[in-house]
């Protein structure tokens, strides 16, 4: 067993790449079993069941096979080259004149300061330059108010964050950045996300890695129905991100999304935004297959506006953005217009619903499965998928309530319009069903409301958005 330490550059995912590349070349010497990285602060431990020279001459097959040809570097957002692919100025290349040793890597180096003309990375030999694409945050941010630009004989320009690298860094994180990192493309923006464990990482979790982001390795990260690309807010990526690659739920437990936004202007690439985002609760959500397929649904009708709020309570825990998803869901994603020849109102799943309610607001299952309060969302929900008589007044004003009075008086408000319109649908041939509470469903709902306000009335709310009262509703049409 041997120990390998990246080298504390004090960039994350510089650490992360360098880690996944040296693990890399473990794999390719001796298999996914054989290999783990460990994260520590601030740097990593990637252990290897190897001996050095062996790994050295992997090493050295990897850059003769890959890292000697400009595919890589041209394909990897963000490396800035200098002079044309093949000559002197192209010095990202691995040379065969040049000797790349990990033996380095088997000490522990850190300082807390280098010198202008030290590579960060503390290491000696041939320096390269350290890239955006090598590290997101080497570089400043694009000026949007002209605070970060300087003047000098040159003229107005952007200042530069000149880092040096040891070009063995380099080459390492190169492999990483192509077998680690997923780069994917929203309309004119490109993207780069890379996995940061929290905890161990054992090989095979590795491997999978590098085999899973190929599936969306310089493609668009969603398209519409008409197969246009679809530019989503930057704040849904990771969301978006996750929700294509359902695998990922298993894979990527145990890690954190560093994601770096990158533009491009005038053949630049400046950075948009950098972010390190934990995922738990994004891929407890998603894992549930009719969560996922309603992220779809969304992302299909571009329903940006519901996926806003459901991300912010899923991840931010925004408990007035509950409220506000379902309403947006069936607005955004339903057919409404007269002229539609499917007119349908898209409603949530029932799995969709009691996750929310279940695993995100803790509300009690008494509540959720309470005979009273399903009951008034029955009737609620006529109000929202009804062809002839849809009113959202009453659930927006039941989300809008702040006393246990107030909603008492809207619900006596909506069960007059519903007993008016059960006597009028009734009587129909092809008539919609309104439901009518009993008084013992009334009084128990009042009940509940009394004593859990609050919870009552988001799970009133939510249900009444829900699919399984419309079929609900529909099959005891038939049977009445």
């Amino acid at each position: 067993m041997i120990t390998l330490y990246t080298p504390v550059t004090g960039f994350p995912d510089l650490e992360a790449k360098i880690a996944y590349g040296l693990a890399r070349v473990g794999i390719e010497a001796y298999g996914s079993e054989k290999v783990t990285i460990k994260p520590r602060a601030g740097y990593y431990i990637v252990e290897i069941e190897a001996d050095i020279e062996k790994l050295n001459t992997t090493f050295k097959f990897l850059c003769d096979r890959l890292l000697q040809s400009e595919y890589i570097f041209l394909n990897t957002p963000g490396i800035k080259r200098s002079g044309k692919p093949g000559e002197k100025g192209w010095n990202l290349l691995a040379r065969e004149d040049e000797s790349y040793q990990l033996n380095k890597y088997l000490r522990f180096s850190f300082s807390l300061k280098n010198k202008k003309e030290e590579p960060i990375c503390n290491h000696e030999g041939n320096k390269i330059g350290v890239q955006i694409g090598f590290s997101a945050e080497a570089s400043y941010h694009q000026s949007r108010d002209k605070i970060d630009i300087q003047k000098d004989k040159r003229g107005t320009h952007r200042p530069t964050n000149p880092k040096k690298l040891c070009k063995t860094c380099g080459l390492l994180a190169a492999l990483g950045m192509w077998f680690a990192s997923f780069i994917f493309s929203i309309k004119e923006k490109e993207v780069i996300v890379i996995p940061i464990p929290k905890v161990e990482a054992v090989g095979r979790d590795i491997e999978k890695i590098f085999s899973l982001q190929h599936y969306l390795r310089r493609d668009y990260l969603c398209r519409n129905q008409k197969k246009e690309p679809i530019d989503i807010p930057s704040t849904l990526i990771p969301f978006v991100f996750l929700s294509k690659i359902p695998s990922t739920v298993e894979i990527l437990k145990n890690f954190e999304l560093f994601i770096a936004l990158l533009s491009r202007q005038a053949q630049v690439y400046h950075v948009d935004g950098i972010s390190l985002i934990p995922i738990e609760d994004y891929l407890q959500f998603l894992e549930n297959p009719y969560n996922t397929a309603s992220v779809d649904k969304m992302l299909q009708k571009e329903a940006f506006g519901a996926l806003q709020e459901l991300n912010k309570f899923i991840h931010y825990k925004n408990l007035s953005s509950l409220l506000s998803f379902p309403r947006l869901y069936v607005q955004e994603t339903s057919k409404n217009k007269e002229t539609s020849k499917d007119k349908y109102v898209n409603l949530l799943y029932p799995e969709t619903s009691n996750y929310l309610l279940e695993k995100v607001a803790m509300i009690r299952e008494g509540i959720i499965e309470n005979k009273g309060v399903r009951s008034l969302a029955d009737t609620l929900s006529y109000f929202v998928w009804s062809k002839h008589n849809k009113n959202y007044s009453y659930a927006d004003n039941i989300r809008n309530a702040r006393t246990h009075e107030e909603l008492r008086n809207i619900i006596a408000r909506m069960l007059r319009e519903a007993k008016l319109r059960y006597d009028q649908e009734h009587d129909k041939k092809d008539g919609e069903y309104v439901n009518i509470p009993s008084t013992s469903d009334i009084d128990e709902f009042n009940k509940w409301s009394n004593e859990a306000f609050e919870e009552v009335k988001a799970t009133l709310f939510i249900l009444a958005f829900t699919w399984h009262s419309y079929k609900k509703k529909e099959e005891e049409m038939q049977n009445a």
